[in-house]
């Protein structure tokens, strides 16, 4: 059953009601136990995943280690890429504790957004904000790589 609180996440808060109360006809309310994947890198996800409660880890896997970032903001949406691009997702994201969180799949999204094109600008602001967590992670992980000096 979906959540009535919609409006409380990055996504739904800067869409009209109607286009919400489309994307709220479609959605899947889950509970997911700590340790559990959300997102895994290299695996296209199901669809929009919005993290109603709990924490999870965002990681960043390089060549040498995961560079990861805590998040425990909830209303955070995963998988906006890959549902709009169908791009493998590059990123991996763990449930820290038991997270509760809504599943929007990918095909109604996709033409939810067909039928309501204004939603796009809403889209474009929120993946503008996942390259802005994904340059925090890749900054913070080069300031804490030790720095290698050539013999």
């Amino acid at each position: 059953m979906p959540l009535e609180n919609v409006n409380t996440n990055e996504l739904y808060s800067l869409l009209p009601a109607e286009v919400c109360q489309e994307l709220r006809q479609n959605e899947q309310s889950i509970e997911v136990p700590q340790g559990a994947s959300l997102i895994q890198h290299g695996v296209l996800p199901v669809g929009l995943i919005i993290l109603e409660s709990g924490a999870v880890q965002i990681s960043v896997p390089c060549s040498r280690r995961s560079a990861s970032m805590t998040s425990a903001q909830t209303g955070k949406v995963f998988g906006m890429r890959a549902a709009i691009a169908g791009e493998l997702p590059e990123i991996d994201v763990t449930c820290l504790e038991n997270c509760r969180v809504t599943v929007v799949p990918r095909d109604s999204f996709l033409a939810v957004l067909k039928r309501n094109p204004e939603a796009y600008f809403a889209v474009a602001k929120v993946l503008s904000g996942e390259l802005q967590i994904a340059h925090r992670i890749l900054r913070s992980s080069r300031l804490r790589l030790p720095v290698t000096r050539p013999v």
